[in-house]
Formats: C-alpha cells, structure tokens, sequence
C-alpha cells in the first residue's frame, strides 16, 4: 500500500513538472511570437531606410538648386580669383625678366578684389543651409525617425510600376 501511495506521489510531482513545463513552453512560445511581431517593423524600417530612406536624402540635398547656385558662384568666384591671382603673378615675372613697368591698368580683373569675393563665396557655402536637412534634422530627433522620415520622403506608388 505504501508503494501505491508513493507511485501516486511521485505521478502528482510528474503530473506538475510536466504542467510547469509545458506552461513555461507556452510562455516561451508566446514571447518568441510577440519578440517577432516586434521585430518585423524594424526590419521593414532598416529596408526603407536601405533601399529608399539613405537615396531620398541624398537626392535632395544633390538636386537642390540652392545648392546648385552655390557651388557655381563659388566655381567662378574662385576662377575668377585665380586668373586674377595668376595674372598679377605673371606681370611680376614679366616686369623682373624685362626690367620693364608693365601696366596692369587694362586687366580685366584691374581693382578687382577677387579674393575678397572669393572668401565671401567660401562663407556662403559653408553656412548654406538647406530646408531639406532642417527636415531630416528635426526627423532625426524624433524617437521614431524612420516614420517621420517616411513623411518627409513618402514613397511613390508610380517607383514600383517603373520596377515592374
């Protein structure tokens, strides 16, 4: 009889071992589930970011005319100064070689201040300030800034056709 009631012992423990497990199983199962419906929304995140986020910023600040208009004064802004600079170096080798006054007066570049428009470009491209980084700065601060990046840069449902 003692042995029957120790058989009935030992299958109750087994009985709630086996309970305890299988629960803990369940559990398990449930938070592997939910850590992937976590999951899934970073991932579509990080391809957005991957495929299109990273391009769009790109593209926006290289297509910006402001930009564009920058750049190209500071191109001729600084042509400008080195044909003035490469003139008056020239003139300086022409007077010591020759001995001569050579006048500079009828020089397109004549009272000039070249590297002072120059320097002014400099300054003007440095602190150009883009809307479109103001955009993706303030985005950037949000916790969520893959979604407030997805409004600055909304996908086009017309991109997916071209793909086809």
């Amino acid at each position: 009889m003692k042995d029957l009631q120790i058989e009935r012992v030992e299958r109750a423990e087994t009985s709630r071992r086996l309970s305890e497990t299988e629960e803990k199983l369940k559990s398990s199962k449930t938070a592997r589930v939910t850590a992937e419906s976590q999951l899934e929304p970073l991932k579509n995140d990080m391809l957005w970011l991957k495929d299109r986020g990273i391009i769009s910023v790109a593209n926006s600040v290289l297509n910006d005319d402001e930009l564009d208009e920058t750049v190209v004064h500071l191109l001729v802004a600084a042509r400008n100064d080195g044909y003035a600079q490469g003139y008056i170096e020239c003139s300086h080798h022409v007077v010591n070689a020759l001995k001569v006054d050579w006048d500079t007066s009828k020089s397109a570049t004549h009272g000039a201040d070249t590297e002072a428009a120059l320097a002014a470009a400099k300054i003007q491209f440095n602190t150009l300030q883009l809307p479109v980084m103001d955009l993706v700065t303030f985005a950037l601060q949000s916790e969520d800034f893959v979604t407030q990046l997805r409004k600055v840069f909304p996908d086009r449902e017309d991109d997916d056709d071209d793909l086809a």
